[in-house]
């Protein structure tokens, strides 16, 4: 741990500006444009992606590692869990929340939630200034049998999750009403098998009908959009995934719905960095989820690298940013979980804010010109740019601890909230 200098902090500031200046970037304009714009914090890693209807003993298809202690138990304690990650963070905030995290006056079905059961989740969001997006939990059910929801061979199954989707897009549309936002409603379903299947295809008919209900209803697009998530293969489900990128793309392509992109849901040696632009050109919406799978679909914390800074400079450079929605998307039981969400929420900040003063206008001055070498050479030297000095000073202009500060006011956090559980 180091103190914070602030002296200190505004010089090493104004010589970054000085720097950036040369390059032709204003380090003043990057600030305001970092707090346009917002990042959406996973609800789900606050509590291990349980949520709160208490099902008893019913499988679940996240895989959760760790035993950390101070889980929040409830709506309560998981909303104060985020306030407090948020307040360590100078990102724009909003919260991504599932269905099973509702709060309904009495025992409900997850297919028969209304907006009524989120109230207290949009009362707080108003208050706060977050805003809200919305996912229907397709998973942890009674109601999965056999490990599928929307592509089930049965027809009371897919029945249940279809009105269960319907629901979420009214629930969604209300969120957006009353927060003034735009509410970002995303399906993802585990569906799929371990091995082999005799007939991929019925399983695709099946979740196509069912998506073709879902979507019956226009909703307004002023207040939601609606997107597909796809997934390349998840444990017990390696053989076949029903939603598969392919097949949402297709559909979102044709039904004029949007598709989000997990950056853990594509085999290790593919990068969303190359496909952003490819699928933005082609669906009407688009959301990525950000996670950082080691070998698969794992889930880790996120952290500075370089696939996080390549897909920031890729939203900077297609002009994505304020067009393609950001969330987060990982959970991690082995470290304190609020302090997963402040170091993933400061990662993707660090790395949205190098893209941001990055001048790229002379790299794209260099590829036209055809001087490759220039282009190459100029993306070298700007990873040396000083941009922890222009962070430190976002922090200390939002209010937000600097360096290392903020995990002495997790660590009291800790101490006095989350021991005590």
């Amino acid at each position: 741990m180091y103190p914070t200098d602030t002296e200190q902090i505004l010089k090493a500031y104004e010589e970054a500006k000085r720097v950036y200046r040369g390059f032709g970037v204003d380090t003043d304009e990057a600030l305001r444009q970092f707090r346009e714009i917002p990042i959406s914090l996973h609800c789900w890693q606050g509590d291990d992606v349980q949520g709160f209807e208490q099902l008893g003993d019913v499988a679940s298809q996240n895989l959760v590692t760790g035993s950390y202690g101070g889980a929040a138990r409830n709506a309560r304690e998981l909303r104060q869990d985020i306030d407090m990650a948020f307040s360590l963070s100078p990102c724009r905030h909003r919260v991504n929340l599932h269905s099973m995290y509702a709060e309904p006056k009495t025992p409900t079905p997850r297919n028969e939630l209304t907006a009524e059961d989120f109230q207290n989740w949009i009362d707080w969001a108003k208050e706060q200034g977050y805003g809200l997006d919305f996912n229907a939990s397709f998973f942890t059910h009674p109601m999965m049998v056999d490990g599928f929801s929307l592509a089930s061979r049965r027809k009371d199954v897919r029945d249940y999750w279809i009105k269960a989707g319907i629901g979420a897009r009214a629930i969604s549309t209300e969120i957006g009403r009353q927060l003034g936002t735009v509410c970002v409603n995303n399906i993802w379903i585990p569906d799929g098998l371990k091995d082999i299947p005799a007939n991929r295809l019925l399983y695709r008919e099946y979740l196509k009908d069912s998506l073709d209900q879902i979507f019956a209803l226009r909703q307004d697009r002023q207040y939601v959009v609606d997107v597909l998530e796809g997934k390349l293969f998840g444990i017990g489900v390696e053989s076949f995934t029903v939603g598969s990128h392919e097949f949402y793309l297709a559909y979102a392509a044709k039904n004029h719905v949007g598709v989000c992109m997990d950056t853990g849901h594509y085999h290790p040696t593919e990068s969303v960095v190359d496909k952003l632009s490819s699928v933005a050109l082609l669906v009407d919406d688009l959301m990525l989820h950000i996670s950082r799978g080691i070998r698969w679909d794992s889930d880790h914390v996120l952290i500075q690298c370089d696939d996080l800074t390549s897909l920031m400079q890729e939203m900077k450079r297609g002009g994505f940013f304020g067009k393609i929605a950001m969330g987060l998307d990982y959970f991690d039981a082995s470290i304190n979980r609020v302090a997963a969400w402040v170091i993933g929420l400061r990662a993707a900040g660090k790395g949205m804010l190098t893209a941001l003063l990055e001048p790229s206008h002379l790299l794209e001055q260099a590829e036209a010109a055809g001087d490759y070498t220039t282009r190459l050479a100029l993306m070298e030297e700007f990873k040396n740019l000083p941009i922890n000095a222009v962070w430190n000073a976002l922090c200390l202009q939002t209010g937000v601890p600097v360096n290392t500060e903020w995990l002495t006011s997790l660590k009291q956090y800790e101490q006095a909230v989350q021991s005590k559980r």
